[in-house]
């Protein structure tokens, strides 16, 4: 799989000589347990969890913790694992400590590994002893598919039964412009299996599709089989709630018909300027009432809309699954 990430930080790092700790790690509840493998969704939460496995190897030791890591619910499900390497320089010479997918391969060196961008190993190690802790960006195998895919991580280094050593843990996502894959991503999967997770993923992937492409995606977005399915569809907005184009079988593409999100007194959100509201915070879920094209009935709706800029000017794009 081919894709592309661009390297930057996305925290602000102290240096090595002072314990660094993330802005999104500083208040982890980590004694009530609330922080687990099977809660990790988002980038905050994969700092989060970092950050409480380190302090559990500081508060059991590392002998609890190799089996922690690898047996218990708490800190591996699904594509979610804690992975512990000791902190070598020569990264062919890093030691796997703790890697739940083959625990057959702790003790072992890691060996030559890279990605299309490089050694990532060498590039944790630099963040780790020059920071103390900080995000890298990869492609690796991804256990619940079993293929190379962007992962983005975070690490930070830690003592290992007195040994320098890094701890991290990554997320894998499909909305990146490296992964909207559209085998992966696209309305009918939606429709199957939807989640406010998802639905934010196909929307991102969409207006990926409309920034590359401009107001020509608007047609593909409106009739590809990919972005419309029996009761799923992308629209666009401008910013006064007029459609610049819609996959809703029962309206026109281009024009200036009225949307469904509307600011009417007598619309879904009893006059409240929703547009408004969306234009300010670019990104938003929406709840509401519409008719659901696949079977002509009334429901409940859940949307989620994205600001996307297209040719200098602000366009709302949304799409949503039905509840009922």
């Amino acid at each position: 799989m081919k894709f592309r990430i661009h390297v930057f930080f996305l925290l602000p790092m102290m240096a090595a000589a002072v314990p660094a700790v993330a802005d999104d790690s500083e208040t982890v509840p980590c004694a009530d347990r609330s922080v687990t493998a099977a809660a990790v969704s988002t980038r905050q939460d994969v700092a989060s969890f970092v950050q409480c496995a380190y302090e559990y190897v500081e508060a059991m030791g590392p002998a609890e913790a190799r089996r922690a890591f690898n047996e218990d619910a708490r800190w591996k499900h699904g594509p979610t694992y804690l992975f512990v390497n000791t902190a070598n320089p020569a990264s062919h010479e890093a030691v796997r400590l703790v890697f739940p997918p083959d625990p057959a391969r702790e003790g072992m060196p890691r060996g030559m590994l890279g990605d299309a961008f490089g050694d990532h190993f060498r590039e944790i190690y630099r963040i780790v002893d020059e920071f103390g802790e900080g995000w890298v960006y990869y492609g690796f195998n991804n256990p619940a598919t079993g293929r190379i895919e962007p992962k983005i991580t975070y690490v930070k280094g830690l003592d290992w039964d007195g040994a320098a050593a890094v701890i991290g843990a990554g997320i894998y996502s499909r909305d990146l412009p490296g992964a909207c894959e559209p085998g992966e991503v696209h309305a009918r999967g939606l429709e199957s299996h939807p989640s406010p997770e998802r639905l934010a993923e196909f929307v991102r992937c969409a207006a990926m599709e409309l920034e590359s492409k401009g107001y020509f995606a608007g047609r593909t977005l409106a009739s590809d089989p990919r972005w419309r399915g029996p009761s799923t569809y992308v629209f666009g907005m401008d910013i006064y709630g007029n459609t610049v184009f819609t996959g809703d079988p029962d309206s026109r593409w281009y024009g200036t018909l009225e949307s469904e999100v509307n600011t009417n007194p007598d619309g879904p959100f009893l006059g409240r300027d929703i547009i408004g509201v969306g234009d300010a915070f670019g990104e938003t879920f929406l709840y509401y009432t519409a008719r659901n094209p696949a079977t002509g009935n009334l429901q409940r709706k859940t949307t989620f809309l994205k600001r996307v800029v297209v040719s200098g000017l602000p366009i709302l794009l949304a799409s949503g699954y039905y509840l009922d």
